[in-house]
């Protein structure tokens, strides 16, 4: 392999670049190198190892590097020392150092025996506070360790090997006879029905899923994670981990693997090179198993990692998503579109559980994140785990994110370290490579409450005091990006005139490319004159948490057919004006997405039950569940509230007579034909 093609691979653990001589000096012999043989792995070690799901084993042997390696002269200038470890039989290899203490100019690379693959090189930054350092692991039963020099400084470099993990499983598919070398087979691997992240089925969550890593323990055993948000300036990279994966003795010397996914659909193997090593112990309690790390570094802008939001009010998950490392493999995936159930298991931790409709998870997924509806997590995966033929019938529990929030003091809980000031219930996502949010104003009309004679809108739910302070959509079952959770103030619904609040509205970005995938939302509240503003103040543009480009706009209602542009429409920082209402902007589906009344177009009304198709008669009818709210038996009732009912929103559903919410049904459908149907032009 060419030295160019290792360097792309190999720039880990933000290593401060270059190559190892044996690169740059090919003509540098190895053959006076001391290799120093820890022998085949003992029969107890084999045997202790045995049912447990580990990659491998730690093996403890001193080595002063310097003192033992071989020194050597470079060309041009310099000193290098190098020496090597031997493990026969195992497959792969890393080194943890408890003495590491480098002068300026200094630098360590490893490298396989096979020269193959090197990391590095890594220099006095690297250091771990304890005055150690891990490495992330290399292929093969043998690694060459070098530290090169470009003089004598007054105090000496020291660098002093504790121990190695000796690999019996290769997890990242570094060589093909694998199988052939290795002296111990675990005999396990990642179950076959598993969806990779990189599949249409995961389109949904590309961000959250960069939130996710996979760390490695020297003493040979892993778990899942992820990266969780929080409000504090400059983000703080807090990773989440279950507490039963948790060695506090060892947290300097894991090894955090980040975006280590295959890049198809069908695929097993992926990139290994964005890791960071060491992290310190923030909070963490047996009784909600959660486990709170700082990692020793922030990950480079090149890693690309996403912040995961969250939501610790403990509201039951209408559908819920794991995202994982199972069994070390390439990260996957898991769905469960039914309500979680609360769960608390024999120790007393209070859980989430669910079974899979499609997926699986698996021992080492333990740790993995838990996301509702609404893409924040709401818990870990802590026990439950499944093969192809039990992945619909064996339940999954999920440790609860809210359990953790509380408890008597910092070292327990999350709220000091998430949110200090302890006033939010969820927080969305953070992508710190986002180059700014955009902004968006839009202009629309709802059927219901238009008023043909003023060309506006009434605001008969906002003057009876019906209109609910936080966003509806949630607790409807809609699926947010980003968003959900807005809210408003009485100070905001107060207003009349123009600005008069008609009710709340979703607005969705969609991808350019695929106009069925939501890439981010936001519940908006719509005015009179038809513009949507910003919830909190009533009057700002909307902000989406994306990056600036083309997207297309969707605007829904909770009991109207909702629409989207025909066209992308390039979004940035600068507010951009969409009017949806006057024909100026193409929408998907034509004429047939909006009802055109006096040059206004407006969002077709009746879609009681949610569905996106109006129906009059027949199963599933919008009609019913009017007739049904207002008692059943009695035509001539009614009932007053803010219900998906009211039609045409006057804060009152009625059956029958004057300003009835059964009527306009009909027309919408057709009229003259009940049995007709319409429906919303979304994709």
């Amino acid at each position: 392999m060419a030295a160019l093609g290792m360097a792309a691979q190999c720039a880990a653990q933000i290593s401060i670049g270059g190559e190892p001589s044996e690169w740059t000096h090919p003509g540098l012999g190895r053959g006076m190198i001391t290799t120093t043989d820890l022998g085949l792995l003992p029969e107890e070690e084999e045997y202790a190892v045995q049912g447990d799901f580990r990659y491998g084993t730690q093996r403890f042997h001193a080595m002063d590097v310097l003192a033992t390696g071989r020194w050597d002269v470079l060309p041009g200038g310099g000193l290098v020392c190098r020496a090597a470890l031997r493990c026969p039989g195992a497959v792969m290899l890393s080194v943890q150092f408890d003495q590491w203490e480098l002068n300026p100019g200094d630098a360590v690379y490893l490298y396989d025996a096979a020269r193959t693959r090197f990391i590095g090189g890594f220099d006095a930054s690297n250091r771990a506070p304890d005055g150690g350092m891990a490495t992330a692991v290399l292929p093969g039963d043998e690694v060459v360790i070098e530290f090169r020099t470009n003089g004598v400084h007054r105090r000496p470099a020291q660098l002093h090997v504790a121990s190695v993990t000796h690999g019996f499983l290769d997890l990242f598919g570094f060589t093909a006879d694998a199988d052939e070398q290795r002296d111990y087979d675990p005999g396990y691997q990642s179950a076959p029905c598993h969806i990779n992240v990189i599949c249409p089925e995961a389109s949904d969550w590309q961000q959250e899923k960069r939130s996710v890593g996979m760390f490695l323990r020297p003493d040979g055993n892993g778990c899942s994670g992820n990266l969780v948000n929080n409000t504090q300036s400059p983000r703080k990279p807090y990773f989440h981990l279950a507490n039963h994966c948790l060695v506090p003795a060892s947290l300097n010397q894991w090894v955090f693997y980040f975006n280590y996914e295959s890049p198809t659909c069908v695929g097993s193997t992926g990139p290994t090179s964005q890791t960071i090593t060491g992290a310190t112990l923030r909070a963490n309690y047996y009784y909600t198993d959660m486990a709170l790390v700082e990692l020793s570094s922030t990950p480079p802008a090149n890693y690309n990692i996403y912040y995961a939001g969250w939501d610790r009010s403990g509201a039951v998950p209408q559908q819920s998503t794991v995202i994982q490392h199972p069994m070390y493999d390439v990260k996957k995936i898991a769905f469960n579109t039914d309500p979680s159930t609360t769960f608390t298991d024999p120790i007393g931790v209070p859980c989430w559980r669910q079974s899979w409709e499609q997926g699986l998870v698996q021992a080492v997924s333990s740790g993995s994140p838990l996301f509702d509806q609404n893409h924040r997590m709401v818990g870990h995966m802590y026990d439950g785990a499944q093969v192809c033929s039990t992945a619909t019938s064996i339940p999954t529990d999920c440790a609860k994110f809210s359990a953790g929030w509380d408890g008597a003091s910092a070292a327990v809980r999350m709220r000091d370290w998430l949110n200090p000031a302890n006033n939010l219930n969820t927080l969305d996502g953070f992508d710190p490579n986002a180059s700014s949010a955009v902004a968006l104003r839009v202009r629309a009309f709802l059927d219901g409450p238009y008023n043909t004679i003023t060309g506006s809108m009434s605001s008969d739910l906002r003057a009876g005091g019906l209109i609910p302070l936080t966003e509806p959509y949630t607790a409807l079952g809609y699926t947010h990006v980003g968003g959900g959770g807005e809210t408003t103030s009485n100070t905001v619904l107060n207003v009349s005139g123009s600005n008069a609040v008609v009710d709340w509205v979703l607005v969705e970005l969609r991808s350019a490319s695929n106009n069925a995938q939501v890439l981010a939302t936001r519940s908006a509240l719509l005015q009179a004159d038809g513009d949507i503003v910003t919830a909190s103040d009533g009057s700002s543009a909307l902000s989406f948490g994306v990056s600036a480009g083309a997207y297309h706009i969707a605007v829904r209602h909770r009991n109207h057919l909702g629409i989207m542009t025909a066209n992308a429409i390039a979004l940035s920082g600068t507010a951009v004006t969409v009017d949806l209402s006057n024909g100026s902007t193409a929408l998907f589906g034509g004429s047939s997405a909006t009802k055109s009344v006096g040059g206004r177009e407006l969002l077709y009304s009746g879609d009681v039950d949610g569905s996106g198709v109006l129906k009059y008669t027949g199963e599933g009818n919008d009609r019913d569940p009017i007739l049904s709210l207002i008692g059943g038996s009695t035509p001539t009732a009614t009932a007053t509230g803010y219900h998906r009912e009211d039609v045409n929103m006057n804060g009152v559903v009625s059956y029958v007579g004057n300003s009835n919410d059964r009527d306009p049904i009909l027309v919408n459908v057709g009229g003259n034909d009940p049995s007709g149907t319409r429906a919303a032009q979304l994709p």
